[in-house]
């Protein structure tokens, strides 16, 4: 038995650092955003397109596009913390998240739209920021819980490892 419980923990973490496991090319554009490097790593490490990326401009897609759905996943575990809100302070101050999430989106999606002409995405980038900042501040304020905090933090890394890298 203490055979198969090593062998099943040995498996799990081989299977686990395959996961992960970077290429030269993720780990020198991850290396750019010396801040945000190590959430870099594994955010890229855990799409199987950054092992068959190409170049940066192949692994900044992908980052866009992996952005772009944290964006939903975050839009929607806040409109379910909304839904479910007994607190009126709470429930307005996710309210004002949900509306800059809203934002968000639509940054994410100049961001790749610009991403996708060759432009820049300097301005986008910053309204980004922005917008994810205004959700921890409308929570911050009234010195709410900020069950969404983990999620921004996330947020904001994803933005810095596309502003670092960018078109």
């Amino acid at each position: 038995m203490a055979k198969l419980i090593f062998l099943i923990f040995l498996c799990v973490t081989t299977l686990a650092k395959l996961a992960t496991s970077q290429t030269p090319l993720v780990s020198n554009f991850c290396h750019r955003a010396v801040f945000v490097e190590n959430f870099c790593l594994k955010f890229l490490g855990s799409d199987p397109r950054s092992k068959t990326a190409k170049t940066d401009h192949d692994l900044e897609g992908i980052t866009i596009d992996l952005g772009s759905k944290t964006v939903r996943a975050v839009t929607n575990k806040a409109i379910s913390l909304s839904q479910s809100a007994k607190d009126p302070n709470v429930k307005a101050a996710i309210s004002s998240c949900l509306q800059d999430y809203n934002l968000l989106s639509l940054d994410i999606s100049s961001i790749k739209a610009a991403f996708q002409s060759g432009g820049t995405i300097g301005e986008q980038g910053a309204d980004a920021r922005l917008a994810v900042s205004k959700c921890n501040q409308a929570l911050g304020v009234k010195k709410l819980p900020n069950p969404l905090s983990g999620d921004n933090d996330n947020l904001l890394s994803i933005i810095q490892v596309i502003l670092v890298n960018g078109v």
